[in-house]
């Protein structure tokens, strides 16, 4: 059991028990209960045709986000005050549960609100539901964040899935930057991928999840304290939030997400974005694609079957983005921006060698089978695909298990790669790497086996 050394922050953000929520509904105390706040926002809309957020996004589709405003109050709980973040299909705004009586101590939450089209989300609500129920007693639940409420907005346009979490400070990549040289203190640093590796041991073990989409923008870290995110409300409440109109009349606000400078170094890193996340029987070895394509294991290029430990590999090639701030491969893609898994795997053969051939011949053994639905992977091939040769433009060996395009192969070595690191440190953390990105999935350690890597201990 790994002994926590620092209190949760922001204690305000436990969930409001199901009992209270039942007595604020039947007593008809109205005033006393909390009133919405009068939340600024700019009188008339910036004169401008340049793109802002969510417009900047390749298909944007204005009707397929909800047009929240400040102010707005959602299921007659939650009042939106500010525009934290926006992706492809969701936007996400800070808002206060206004359920609760005046005395009693605010709970703010980050609201992500879902496009119309929300297939995905519905999936990863039900994944994230599942996942605090399966043993919120075990030491990597706490690294783990996943939404404590969830509501359906319905319009004429479409239903829009909202899903209330914790608010975080920052992705990880922001985070590093405040540090001198955007390095992390090594202590630290140990710190946060041991508890990284105790969530991912939670989610394998006790929810037999994979993640499958492992990077540093879905790595974040919890505000310090209160405080932080008191003073950060009231900024909000003095100054208009910004927006302009886009071409279809919806408003557009700029978001505001800079929660200043580091009060106290006390923060907890959370594995976030379960929407990609697959539950997995122990034995199961499936063969559709998955995973950023920096990340991708070889198990997944090859088609000879992925189960937990792709998020092994994917951890693994992480390390660099943590210590280094810097990725891994450099030849991952082709001179147009487009995936190439040829080069993808030469380049995993001058850092790691080549691969054993039982997997190799798995490979063959699995190059047949077929996945449903057809996938198109643009830059690949551009063409419906259904099996991992055909999308990922192999075979890639030959039957001698010699890999078909040695030019491709860099004249790289790891203990190169890894620069910020000396001496001891840094043949620590090549051997956790090592083990971490062994090519055969089989021979790869748990994540609860490598959280007690002599790398990750403190001194």
């Amino acid at each position: 059991m790994v002994s926590l050394q620092w209190p949760l922050p922001c204690a305000r953000l436990h969930q409001t028990t199901s009992t209270l929520t039942t007595h604020l509904r039947t007593r008809g105390f109205s005033f006393l209960r909390r009133k919405p706040l009068t939340i600024p926002h700019s009188k008339h809309p910036l004169l401008t045709d340049d793109s802002i957020d969510e417009e900047h996004l390749p298909g944007y589709c204005s009707k397929d986000y909800y047009p929240a405003k400040p102010g707005e109050i959602l299921a007659d709980r939650y009042q939106l005050i500010t525009k934290l973040g926006w992706g492809s299909t969701s936007t996400i705004w800070m808002a206060r549960n206004m359920r609760g009586y005046r005395w009693q101590q605010e709970t703010i939450v980050a609201l992500k609100i879902v496009n119309t089209n929300f297939d995905v989300e519905e999936h990863e609500r039900t994944l994230e539901e599942y996942i605090p129920k399966s043993d919120p007693a075990h030491d990597g639940r706490t690294f783990l964040r996943t939404a404590h409420d969830t509501f359906v907005i319905e319009r004429k346009e479409g239903k829009h899935l909202c899903l209330a979490y914790e608010p975080m400070r920052e992705t990880f990549s922001v985070f590093r930057r405040r540090f001198v040289n955007n390095c992390v203190p090594l202590p630290l640093l140990k710190l946060y991928i041991k508890w990284l590796l105790l969530g991912l041991d939670y989610l394998h073990t006790v929810c037999r999840m994979v993640h499958t989409d492992l990077k540093l923008d879905n790595i974040m870290m919890a505000i310090e304290n209160a405080e932080v995110l008191d003073e950060f409300i009231e900024s909000q409440l003095e100054k208009p939030m910004e927006y302009k109109i886009d071409s279809a009349g919806r408003q557009v606000y700029y978001r505001r997400d800079n929660f200043g400078n580091l009060r106290k170094i006390n923060n907890l890193p959370r594995i976030v974005d379960f929407g990609a996340a697959i539950k997995l029987n122990p034995d199961a070895r499936c063969i559709w694609p998955i995973q950023p394509n920096h990340y991708r294991a070889p198990e997944v290029i090859l088609g000879c079957g992925w189960n937990t430990g792709v998020d092994i590999w994917n951890m693994g090639i992480l390390l660099w983005n943590m210590v280094q701030g810097s990725n891994l491969h450099t030849q991952v893609t082709d001179a147009e921006g487009m995936y190439d898994a040829k080069s993808h795997l030469a380049e995993m053969i001058a850092l790691f060698g080549p691969p054993p051939p039982n997997m190799l011949a798995r490979s063959r053994e699995r190059s047949k089978e077929k996945w449903s639905p057809k996938i198109r992977m643009v830059g690949v091939n551009e063409k419906l695909c259904d099996t991992a040769e055909q999308l990922f433009d192999g075979p890639f060996f030959d039957e001698d298990g010699e890999f078909l395009y040695p030019d491709l192969i860099p004249g790289r070595n790891l203990a190169d790669t890894l620069t910020l690191l000396e001496g001891r440190d840094k043949e620590g953390f090549l051997d956790l790497a090592r083990k971490m990105l062994v090519w055969d999935p089989t021979e790869r350690p748990t994540a609860a086996e490598l959280a007690q890597h002599p790398a990750l201990q403190q001194d």
